[in-house]
């Protein structure tokens, strides 16, 4: 569940909308939640519907190319996105950590894939390929507080919004929780 949290704090802080201007930092911030969100009911419900009991060669072959599926999907989408200005570094590194997630979670799926007898989520995740996973997760989550802190920052600028010549998106503040725990 943890690993759901952490990806999908992730996703909601790199996500944006394309077109020719980036979208402000609250726009960023609800969209992203709105297209994490598929990525996260999908990824719920095959893990409802694995359950904790061992599962065949080929039904855990299924969970995982279903799983990666959600995933390289919301990462294409990403990158076809343009983020807020100030935020667009932290945006890059996001695609690159989740790229990075997904590579880790492509080789659990083949060390899963290589089993010859049914397996379940607790062999899986006991495994150095889990611990690579692990491990990107745990670069995810500090990225994910850095653009909390960036979010979090923004209630700072309250005694600005009726400031009539500081432009508009200086002003904007943005009161979320991203989920980072």
């Amino acid at each position: 569940m943890r690993r759901a949290v952490v990806v999908a704090a992730l996703a909601l802080v790199i996500v944006a909308c394309g077109g020719d201007e980036p979208l402000s930092l609250s726009e960023y911030a609800t969209q992203g939640g709105a297209m994490t969100a598929v990525m996260e009911e999908r990824i719920a419900a095959l893990d409802v519907g694995l359950g904790s009991q061992p599962v065949s060669p080929d039904e855990a072959r299924t969970y995982w190319d279903a799983r990666l599926q959600s995933r390289v999907e919301l990462l294409e989408e990403l990158r076809t996105l343009d983020p807020p200005d100030g935020i667009a570094e932290l945006h890059e590194e996001g695609l690159d950590l989740f790229d990075r997630l997904i590579s880790a979670e492509e080789n659990l799926a083949a060390r899963v894939a290589a089993f010859d007898e049914p397996t379940g989520p607790e062999q899986w995740w006991s495994t150095e390929e889990a611990d690579a996973v692990a491990a990107a997760n745990q670069d995810i989550l500090v990225l994910c507080r850095g653009f909390q802190a960036r979010y979090d920052a923004t209630i700072e600028r309250t005694g600005l919004t009726d400031v009539p010549w500081i432009p508009n998106e200086m002003k904007e503040i943005v009161q979320i929780d991203v989920g980072c725990e």
